[in-house]
């Protein structure tokens, strides 16, 4: 007994003295990787190979680093690729994760698990999607790799961020001789967001490189073709047809392209060669609705009135990569060339992340929003994402304003009533639009069913996105969070009262709009939303004014022209609970034919349920109007919904052909009433 009893506390002890090793070999590993040693060398340099690359293929992506002095065991040398050569296949903002290289050892280890329980984990033996450290000058070099999930750039020091992966490499076995190189090896794919400039991150001995190295991603040749136009212009006045080819992955064409240019019949312009976009400039001298065919390419409506209203489009919520889950190009196109030369917009806003807020980029964006603003051409919204329990936008009313302390990062993980208080201050004191968006998604929807309080200066909701509609429940919508695809399998629609239906059966008073939540840098591209202004100029000023009087609507990103009114009073608009009688005016004009239109109303009360009250489908034509006259039934809602016959091919995040579709703001009957 005495003898078990002995070896009992021989084998405790050699339990011990192993855990004790093997944790301190974790720790001194570890303080090895974080080890800090003397200033970084000027004279070492960094490229990345291949310099230019074509636009998603799967390739290797090479980081050289050169050090004239060498380099010492013990030294550690990190790099970071930009999140947009992560992607995880077309996602809109997911990465992959990247490993070591298998070795022999991983693989008898996942064989002999596959042989024990029939269950192979094929993640320990990777052979893509891997980075491998060697040293072509020192060919006794060792590496041990660490990768950490951190953001691109350092806010104070290094935070924790899902998207972005830095490899951290320790030298062993051998210095590094004067001249010799350390090369990293990413087995990746390429971004498929085309840029002038993709930054790498080089950090050696924990000292990043003053100046990160950079490579180019290639667009590819047309895929599509799209012809815009202003949607109102007076007779006689100048404007201009823009003809803007993209690739597969909607950056701007790098193939040349020959068209021609006609108008009911006939040609204007013939053999315009151009590569990427071409402009034309034409005027038109009797009123009426005009569209030009582009070889085939018809564009979006241009109305000819003594009147111009509009409306103006744009794409107000979007982001580049200052977000820390955004895959964006950052230089040639950076956020607003790409929305003023690719989508051809009239207006766009920057809405990044709060950590977009940080390490200078709010100054950045400020100083964006001022230098690529341009009243009656193009018009830039300072604004900013954050959330508490939900999501919400917010929009300065000039490019200069304080990063909003109650959006800081966290905010969005849950309802405070002190942070709400926050932001109904910093919405005042900065005369702050702000709005709620993609309501209805799983894992960040909005609940209208009184368990979520909204500043009570909000008068704005999203109702359609990349991400998908939020008008109402319905899973098997076409336009639903599942089918959108924007993260499938993760992106799910929530049951209950998240929709944007919900919110005006509520009684909250708010408006339509549409837009994009692009991650990309890639703001207002096609199909992913944009918000229709009705203003009579194309000025910050304007804008945000229309859109706190509610002159504005929502489609999936094409411009179709919508008019709705009651008792001659546009969207937006509300109406003595007093009148008897509605009468009603619909006009649209599509960029393809339209299939439906539908009116539907709320009447408020017990039981109440959403009914329509005017609908017509089938072959509409290019061109709708209805008058109707219907009784008042008291206290109620009303609201617009159009879609087209053709949908719109998308790439991005997964081939599929989306529907067109419209909705407008409501217009009320009797006041709103919001109840917190």
């Amino acid at each position: 007994m005495k003898k078990r009893r002995i070896a009992k506390y021989i084998l405790i002890g050699v339990a011990v003295l192993f855990m004790v090793g093997f944790l301190w070999q974790r720790i001194s590993r570890m303080e090895t990787f974080e080890k800090k040693a003397e200033e970084i060398n000027p004279n070492i340099t960094a490229v990345v190979e291949p310099a230019v690359m074509p636009a998603h293929v799967s390739a290797p992506i090479r980081v050289r680093i050169a050090f004239p002095d060498g380099l010492k065991r013990g030294s550690n040398i990190s790099t970071q690729l930009p999140n947009a050569a992560l992607t995880y296949d077309l996602s809109y903002s997911l990465t992959k994760t990247l490993q070591k290289p298998a070795s022999i050892v991983d693989v008898i280890g996942v064989a002999i698990g596959y042989i024990f329980t029939g269950r192979a984990d094929t993640r320990e033996i990777m052979l893509w999607d891997t980075v491998t450290v060697t040293s072509p000058d020192a060919p006794k070099a060792k590496f041990s790799l660490r990768i950490r999930r951190l953001q691109f750039d350092d806010v104070g020091k290094a935070a924790a961020e899902r998207h972005g992966q830095r490899v951290t490499a320790v030298l062993k076995g051998a210095d590094i001789p004067p001249g010799g190189e350390v090369v990293m090896t990413y087995s990746t794919t390429t971004p498929w967001v085309a840029s002038g400039a993709f930054p790498v991150r080089v950090d050696v001995n924990k000292v990043r490189m003053a100046q990160d190295p950079t490579f180019v991603v290639e667009a590819g040749s047309t895929a599509s073709r799209q012809v815009i136009v202003p949607s109102s212009v007076r007779p006689g006045e100048p404007f201009k047809i823009e003809i803007i080819s993209r690739d597969k992955y909607d950056n701007l064409s790098a193939s040349e392209d020959s068209v021609n240019l006609s108008l009911d019949g006939e040609v204007l312009d013939e053999m315009i060669l151009y590569t990427g976009r071409a402009e034309r400039v034409v005027t038109l001298d009797e009123p009426g609705v005009y569209r030009f065919d582009v070889s085939g390419t018809l564009s979006n409506p241009v109305r000819i009135t003594d009147t111009p209203n509009g409306p103006w489009w744009g794409d107000l919520h979007s982001h580049n990569a200052w977000s820390a889950d955004a895959l964006s190009s950052l230089a040639d196109p950076d956020h607003y060339t790409y929305a003023r030369d690719v989508s051809a917009l009239d207006y766009a806003a920057l809405t990044n992340h709060v950590f977009g807020l940080e390490a200078g980029y709010w100054q950045k964006t400020q100083d964006w929003c001022e230098s690529y603003n341009a009243p009656g051409e193009f018009v830039t919204i300072l604004g900013f994402e954050g959330g508490i329990g939900y999501h919400l936008d917010g929009y300065f009313p000039t490019c200069s304003g304080p990063a909003i302390e109650s959006q800081r990062y966290g905010a969005g993980r849950g309802m405070n009533e002190d942070k709400l208080t926050a932001l109904e201050e910093d919405i005042d004191r900065e005369q702050m639009i702000v709005a709620t968006h993609h309501t209805g998604i799983g894992w960040g929807g909005a609940n209208f069913d009184g368990s979520h309080r909204f500043p009570r200066q909000m008068r704005h909701i999203e109702i359609f996105s990349a991400h998908g509609q939020s008008e109402m429940y319905d899973p098997s919508d076409p336009l639903s969070y599942e089918n959108a695809g924007s993260t499938p399998g993760f992106s799910l629609s929530k049951r209950g009262a998240h929709y944007v239906r919900d919110a005006w059966a509520a009684g909250m008073k708010l408006f339509t709009l549409a837009a994009s939540d692009d991650h990309n840098g890639q703001p207002g591209k096609r199909a992913n939303g944009l918000t229709a202004i009705m203003a009579p100029e194309l000025t910050r000023d304007a804008l945000l004014q229309s859109m706190r009087d509610g002159a504005m609507y929502g489609t999936t990103g094409e411009r179709i022209l919508l008019d709705f009114s009651a008792n001659g009073q546009p969207m937006g608009s509300v109406l003595s609970e007093d009148v008897t009688e509605l009468d009603f005016r619909l006009e649209v004009h599509g960029t393809a034919g339209i299939s439906e239109i539908e009116v539907y109303r709320y009447v408020f009360g017990e039981d109440a349920e959403w009914e329509p009250v005017f609908h017509r489908s089938g072959d509409l034509g290019l061109d709708f109007e209805a008058e109707w006259t219907a009784p008042a039934v008291g206290h109620a809602i009303y609201y617009a919904r159009v879609e087209q016959a053709a949908p719109i091919r998308v790439t991005i995040p997964t081939l599929q052909d989306r529907p067109v579709r419209a909705w407008s703001s409501p217009i009320w009957v009797g006041e709103p009433e919001i109840d917190w």
